[in-house]
């Protein structure tokens, strides 16, 4: 097919400008042509065998509005495709960010086979330019950092080399990091299924000096030629793609290519022939992340981080906020909440919710608690990166005037270390029944420990009905003031002084501390203390509180429920975006990490959530519905059951007010969260600031402390040095926790605990091969379809059968991957050890693991474990 070209065409750049031979392009070219195109220029010019080819530059491109190619540019592609006499070609992006040492880019962006007539270079330009501003892509830049730099794309143009064989060669073994083992995975054919991972491919490991090490094979049942897909059969399937003498020359070659480039190579190769020809030539991006000097930096850390714990305990038994015959530490819901936090989020929480005077002693003592200024003081921990909270001093934060137990609480932790997990539902007691009483505390103290803590409740039923009349007409337009006063200062923010950046940042950390995060404590422990009241009734008349959650679901009230509510009606065009944004644009995936960004900051990220909403078929309203008619039907048979169990006329009274006043106050400590989240989006605006000012790279600022910002302006290098560090202990932190190596609940007396890998005497073995190294525990996730997902909470090890573009994204946010199909050299493994996690090919993975298991992925043995079978 022709493409007529226009009689007088237009230039807008000259001829150089616009296309490049690949004998033209050499070191140093990557801004105009990108660095795919500039390495294999510059094999070219080294005397390497690289098919013929042409590129069309950024500067032409970057004109280009919308992907489309304006009329003049489309002349000057088809003029070079027909001075080229390509028969067929591959055209393939060439952006200035690929083929990186940090992060190559495999398989992000598309390269489109076999093109063979003028319409369809065309196009197969436009897709590839397109590419470059995808939301997926978009998402993927700013994973690995590249969020600021200005993107370009070139596109190369190939002739399109027949193969009898093709595939990739890495110089370093990708997975052991050995440098004497090259690595060659290849089929038969054009080499297209192989990097997507629709085949594995035969795998051989080769010395530098050509000797085959080595070698696996595997069945093909098919080869692509530029004809399209070729069944094999019989001993066709079988038999090895390459021969000894080819992967001699192939090794050779390669060593000659690190050479060129000097570091350790991913180089693609097409055999035709005698002639190896050379398709790609990039830096091994993330193999330092499969090395052994990842493990031996991380036993360090872990063996710092024990020590340093043991010497925060042993120094706050000196002070006497310690006197347990143990020290222990829970990650209870602040590990939901603050998942791996940045130094900065965890340290502006800290010194909120726990700092003198801060919102959780506050906050109680307007209950009746009975707390020193500095209580909380030392409640938060930071453990190998994970947060923890200190048992002993968070059961000091609910003295209200009840014995408190401290040897009974820790006993009871030691013998089931679960009940650390929110242990202020049933471990720290807050109400006694008169039989309970005299049982604990004896005929003479007992009814007066009762008597007292019905007085406690008194005086908490007398705080949460004060607090609803206020909350309406006083409490809630006084949070809306905040709320509109923080969007003013987050479009203020770039126009304060260094100084006011500072003083901007103390003052909103200071009114949530002392404001709105005392509210929400209030709040909470009002939501709490009822809702364990529930529970507690429920026990003591029913034996069992399984009637608890249906009895609290389905909840009216919260902003939060709101969102997912309006989320949806926005999917389905029952609201305008802009009306979604305004009321929700301070939200995130979680608010309390600072280094998240806002929907207001990221407007793909609510494409993303739109777009999940409708695929999953989910329907958040319906859902909601429901809950409260399961709620409704509990509460109309509870009065029943209480009374048949011999409840009488007063306790159903007080129950009844106990459910309705924690039916009240859950979904009300959400609102409150709601608006403070709106001044956490001034703070991270304000720290984003500076960090711009500073001109640091991306979230640099996040990786420090509150208390360190008073000296970013003044003491910058020694700062940088403490980042660096800490992103690397960051890295630890996150890779210890994939691998499940940091308890949820941690004993000072067992400090070895710390670090060690997970009990695995339960498991089942699945044997697989390895394709990234590393290790992590997680849950499985099935993936019928990879594509960017927005829910990944860090913790899930995605099962496929096999990768496509689409999961390249979704690798930053996972723990680990296991796909069906696909070897070590395909795009998913080579993003797999880009991001650090651990990746296995297993046959028959998505059938023989299920949505909820726990399992453990080794990524350098190929081991799938299955540790709990519950989905």
């Amino acid at each position: 097919m022709q493409v007529t070209l226009a009689r007088e065409p237009r230039y807008r750049f000259s001829a150089g400008d616009i296309i490049h031979d690949l004998g033209e392009v050499g070191a140093g070219s990557t801004p105009l042509v990108g660095r795919k195109a500039c390495h294999l220029g510059m094999l070219v010019n080294a005397g390497f065998s690289v098919p013929r080819g042409f590129c069309i530059t950024t500067d032409a491109l970057r004109s280009c509005a919308a992907g489309r190619l304006p009329l003049e540019l489309r002349d000057a592609i088809v003029a070079a495709w027909r001075r080229a006499g390509f028969a067929m070609a591959a055209v393939r992006s060439s952006a200035t960010e690929e083929d990186g040492r940090e992060a190559s880019w495999a398989g992000v962006f598309p390269t489109v086979l076999p093109v063979s007539d003028e319409v369809e270079l065309l196009a197969a330009v436009e897709e590839c330019l397109k590419a470059l501003h995808a939301s997926e892509v978009a998402r993927y830049r700013r994973l690995v950092g590249k969020a600021k730099d200005a993107p370009a794309m070139a596109v190369l143009v190939q002739e399109l080399v027949d193969a009898e064989a093709a595939g990739i060669v890495f110089t370093t073994h990708p997975v052991t990091a050995a440098r004497d083992d090259i690595l060659i995975n290849a089929i038969l054919g054009l080499g297209e299924p192989l990097a997507s991972g629709r085949m594995t491919g035969d795998s051989f490991i080769v010395g530098r000096d050509g000797q085959v090490k080595a070698e696996t094979l595997t069945p093909k049942p098919f080869m692509l030629t530029r004809d399209g897909e070729v069944p094999l059969r019989g001993l066709q399937r079988e038999r090895s793609s390459l021969t000894a003498a080819q992967l001699g020359r192939l090794s050779r070659m390669a060593v000659e290519v690190e050479a060129l480039f000097d570091c350790p190579q991913d180089i693609e190769f097409a055999i035709t022939g005698d002639l190896i020809h050379l398709l790609q030539a990039r830096p091994i991006a993330g193999v330092r992340a499969a090395s052994a000097t990842d493990a031996v930096e991380v036993d360090a850390y872990v063996a710092r981080e024990r020590r340093r714990l043991a010497e925060r305990v042993a120094e706050l038994r000196r002070q006497g906020r310690l006197t347990g015959a143990d020290a222990v530490f829970s990650n209870g819901n602040i590990g939901e909440l603050l998942p791996s936090p940045t130094p900065m989020s965890f340290g502006v929480f800290r010194a909120i919710f726990a700092g003198r005077c801060g919102a959780i002693v506050e906050g109680r003592r307007r209950l009746g608690y009975r707390l020193a200024d500095d209580t909380a003081e030392p409640l938060y921990e930071l453990i190998c990166g994970q947060p923890n909270f200190n048992v002993e001093i968070d059961a000091r934060t609910f003295d209200i005037g009840l014995p408190l137990d401290v040897g009974d609480i820790l006993a009871h932790i030691a013998a089931d270390p679960a009940r650390a997990n929110y242990p202020e539902f049933g471990l720290y007691r807050q109400c006694y029944s008169p039989e309970q009483a005299a049982a604990l505390y004896g005929p003479t103290e007992g009814p007066q420990i009762h008597a007292k803590s019905r007085r406690i409740r008194a005086g908490m039923v007398e705080a949460a009905a004060t607090l609803l009349a206020s909350f309406t007409h006083e409490l809630e337009p006084g949070l809306s003031r905040s709320l509109a006063a923080a969007r003013q200062a987050v479009a203020a923010a770039t126009a304060l002084t260094d100084g006011g950046l500072i003083d901007e940042f103390q003052a909103w950390m200071a009114h949530l501390k002392g404001e709105s995060c005392v509210l929400f404590v209030m709040a909470a422990r009002l939501g709490f203390f009822f809702a364990d009241m529930v529970r507690w009734r429920l026990e003591r008349h029913l034996g069992s509180a399984t009637l608890a959650a249906p009895l609290l679901q389905g909840l009216d009230g919260s902003r939060v429920t709101g969102q997912a509510l309006d989320l949806e009606r926005l999917a389905h065009d029952r609201i305008g975006r802009m009306a979604f944004l305004e009321s929700y644009g301070h939200m995130s995936v979680n608010e309390l990490e600072l280094s998240l960004p806002r929907l207001a900051d990221e407007p793909e990220a609510l494409e993303l959530l739109v777009r999940d909403i409708v695929r999953s078929g989910r329907r958040p309203a319906e859902e909601f519905h429901c809950q409260q008619s399961l709620r409704r039907a509990a509460e109309a048979d509870l009065g029943r059951r209480l009374a048949a169990a011999g409840a009488s006329e007063q306790e159903l009274v007080e129950f009844a007010e106990d459910l309705r006043l924690a039916q009240a106050f859950l979904p009300l400590r959400e609102t409150v969260k709601y608006y403070y989240a709106a001044e956490y989006a001034v703070i991270r605006a304000i720290l984003r600031e500076i960090n711009r000012r500073l001109a640091w790279a991306e979230d640099d600022i996040f990786y420090l402390f509150p208390e360190e910002l008073t000296h970013c302006f003044s003491a910058t290098d020694a700062l940088a040095r403490l980042i660096r560090r800490r992103r690397r202990h960051h890295h630890f932190a996150r890779l210890l926790a994939r691998q499940g190596r940091v308890p949820a609940v941690i004993f000072a007396s067992r400090l070895e605990a710390v670090g060690a890998s997970p009990d695995r005497t339960a498991s089942r073995q699945l044997c697989g091969a390895p394709v990234a190294a590393g290790i992590a525990v997680g849950v499985v996730r099935l993936l019928e379809r990879p594509d960017l997902q927005s829910d990944l909470r860090g913790n899930e090890v995605i099962v496929t059968h096999s990768a496509n573009l689409g999961l390249a994204p979704l690798l930053r946010m996972a723990a680990g991957l296991v796909v069906e199909v696909g070897g070590i050299l395909a795009h998913a493994a080579c993003q797999a050890r880009e991001s650090g996690i651990p990746a296995v090919v297993l046959a028959g993975a998505t059938v023989a693991l299920r949505n909820g298991m726990i399992v453990r992925v080794d990524g350098g043995s190929g081991l799938v474990e299955i540790l709990d079978e519950r989905a």
